[in-house]
């Protein structure tokens, strides 16, 4: 089959394209980090990030962002892409790094064993590993997403881009109220209307450890990994 120019992917920059690249960019972030959690520890572990679903958004939003990112760089030079991905795959994990801990006081990876780590957010490793994550994206997956692209179209798909959608907003929705109560719940906030005391008796410590099984709080971190090393 013949290899379709990245310059012709333009065309598929709209919503409901990047929404279902979106989709499986989570479905495959969580079996990415199953089978590396099987490799490194033995174990499988689904590290998910919403409430509902094999779902780990950041591994979706860093899909979407690399085929934009591929589409407006396709005439630079393999050198400048290396560096391209390598720096925007830094801002997205830095962003999120930053946003867990200052809303959440909570981490859900760190860095700060590697060499040239910044505030163990990101360090040299990840930064070259991203980038040769978008290179490999870039010269063999962008060419057999813009096939699939031209196969997701008509009435069905829009009609489950819609129906997806709002799942999915539900789901972001209801998983931010969650990680903000257990955030109170473990600076001792006592629930304080009914919606509240629902996501305390639903959603508790033990049920949102079990599902954010990668996740701790800051001033729990090594009580956290004794406790990991010990699964």
């Amino acid at each position: 089959m013949k290899r379709e120019k990245s310059t012709d992917a333009r065309q598929y920059l709209n919503y409901q394209n990047l929404f279902f690249l979106f989709m499986i960019g989570n479905v495959m972030g969580c079996l990415l980090e199953g089978i590396w959690t099987v490799y490194k520890f033995g174990r499988w572990e689904s590290h998910v990030n919403t409430i509902w679903g094999p779902f780990c958004l950041i591994y979706g939003v860093g899909t979407v962002v690399f085929y934009i990112t591929g589409v407006f760089i396709h005439k630079e030079n393999i050198v400048i892409k290396f560096l391209i991905f390598a720096l925007v795959s830094d801002a997205i994990e830095y962003f999120c790094a930053w946003l867990l801990e200052e809303g959440l006081e909570m981490r859900a990876w760190t860095y700060k064993k590697q060499f040239l780590n910044l505030q163990g957010r990101i360090s040299l490793e990840i930064t070259i590993l991203w980038g040769i994550v978008g290179i490999v994206y870039f010269y063999l997956l962008m060419p057999r997403i813009n096939a699939l692209f031209r196969r997701i179209q008509g009435k069905f798909w829009r009609k489950a881009c819609i129906v997806l959608t709002i799942f999915m907003a539900a789901n972001m929705i209801v998983t931010v109220f969650c990680l903000a109560r257990w955030s109170e719940r473990h600076n001792g906030k006592i629930a304080s209307n009914q919606l509240e005391q629902a996501l305390d008796r639903k959603y508790d410590d033990d049920w949102m450890k079990k599902r954010f099984c990668e996740w701790w709080f800051i001033n729990e971190e090594n009580e956290f990994w004794q406790d990991y090393k010990n699964r």
